[in-house]
């Protein structure tokens, strides 16, 4: 390979078309250009090269005149093409793209803790060194920054308000407790149990966690939650996470019990699904269970980190849309039975698709691991050390993971959840979702 040569740049970093046909670039270098193609091409009328201006998020392109094909490789199942070039514009940008390309790699390789992130998008590594002493510290300070003074009654009226029930701890104090006194203690322990915004009653509670399935509540419990449910007059959500295979008798078991309790008491329920293996189990009581898709299977980019990623200000349009904006899609999940979505207010302005769905607040999910890390570093000291728990401990009922102050991270269950309070303080942002078709707000202060 001659000097100043390199092999295998990333697709991302320098692409090449010829007469507006992408393909590959094996070798680039300030005078040559080597690339691949699947099918031979008898006349080339223009090179294209495009070369990513990291610093400005965007692509230049250079249309190469003074080019000469030097040799043509005919390989078994490619053809190889190789050019010289002589181009100014084109040497300095091959120079540019293999400099940064070398700061990309001595940083990663090199680089100690976020000095990578700080030298790329200027994040601010320095405010990782600051932690909240606990917990409860961080969500006292996070919540009573809270306010809610201008409020506008209508606007809560409109919609429905739930309540999360997604571990051990919760489902005990619901069955010790009528609604109201549990409602109120809940909102307490909270830090936010004077407010206006949440003299609403409760009009529904969500059972079961979308993210563990350890924390899903035995068979005798749930039928006592859902019969207190029931006699208190609130509507029941269940919630499912992932389903794996040594899983499947068991939640065939649970639905079965359900199923049946719903029938003998007269009652529909609302099953979140958060595996389309779930449908098979609810194909035949679709007259008694109403589905709707769960927050792992609404999938967005969703990290406190984001905002610090390139072109994210100038696309936030983009990424407010996800699957669930193609029709294509929610045709497939209406032939399911599958009419409503939970969303999770997630650091941005989200597009909601067209029916009726449900927004959780104020904490939104950004990793799950079917091998607990919380687990793996109460038993091993080590997180990475991770494995499937069948017997589990509760760890999560005591421990979390702290992250630095600044990202409003924690480490709850099997996940990693971020607080955003938009929709708190903001009247406005919730009008908005209403108008977009929110009717529900799930409130879900871990």
């Amino acid at each position: 390979m001659e000097k100043e040569e390199v092999e295998l740049l990333p697709a991302g970093l320098i692409t090449c078309l010829l007469d507006d046909k992408e393909v590959c670039i094996i070798k680039i270098s300030p005078e040559k250009l080597t690339v691949r193609v699947a099918e031979e091409i008898e006349k080339i009328s223009s090179i294209k090269v495009a070369f990513h201006k990291f610093d400005e998020n965007r692509y230049e392109e250079i249309i190469i005149q003074d080019c000469n094909m030097v040799e043509k490789i005919k390989e078994d199942f490619s053809l190889i093409y190789i050019f010289s070039i002589e181009s100014q514009k084109y040497s300095h940008n091959v120079r540019s793209a293999f400099k940064k390309y070398s700061n990309y790699i001595m940083l990663k390789a090199f680089g100690d803790g976020n000095e990578f992130s700080k030298e790329m998008v200027n994040y601010p590594a320095k405010l990782d060194e600051e932690f909240y002493k606990d917990y409860l510290e961080q969500k006292e300070e996070w919540l009573l920054g809270v306010n809610y003074v201008d409020w506008d009654e209508d606007i809560i009226d409109s919609v429905e308000i739930a309540i999360s029930l997604d571990n051990d701890i919760l489902y005990k104090k619901f069955m010790d407790n009528d609604i109201q006194t549990f409602k109120m203690d809940y909102l307490n322990e909270n830090f936010i149990g004077s407010d206006e915004l949440f003299k609403k009653d409760i009009n529904r509670i969500y059972i079961g966690n979308e993210f563990c399935h350890n924390l899903f509540p035995k068979i005798k419990l749930l039928k006592g939650m859902m019969q207190k449910a029931k006699e208190e007059s609130i509507e029941i959500t269940l919630c499912f996470t992932y389903m794996r295979e040594c899983c499947i008798e068991k939640t065939k078991d649970i639905i079965e019990v359900v199923y049946n309790w719903c029938n003998e008491n007269n009652t529909k329920i609302e099953i979140v699904v958060n595996d389309f293996g779930m449908l098979k189990l609810l194909k035949d009581k679709i007259d008694i269970f109403e589905l709707s898709l769960g927050v792992l299977l609404n999938k967005r980019k969703k990290d406190p980190r984001y905002i610090y990623k390139k072109g994210y200000l100038e696309n936030k349009e983009l990424i407010a849309r996800n699957s669930l904006n193609s029709s294509i899609f929610t045709k497939f999940l209406r032939e399911c039975k599958i009419e409503r979505y939970e969303y999770e207010n997630c650091g941005y302005k989200i597009s909601i698709a067209d029916g009726h769905h449900s927004m959780h607040i104020p904490f939104y999910q950004t990793n799950t691991s079917q091998y607990c890390p919380l687990y793996a570093m109460c038993t091993t000291m080590d997180r990475g050390n991770q494995k499937l728990v069948t017997d589990c401990p509760k760890y999560c009922s005591d421990y979390v993971f702290s992250y630095p102050k600044h990202l409003k991270m924690v480490g709850r269950y099997n996940s990693l959840f971020t607080f955003d309070d938009t929709l708190l303080k903001n009247p406005k942002e919730l009008e908005y979702y209403i108008n977009s078709g929110i009717d529900r707000i799930v409130l879900n202060f871990l």
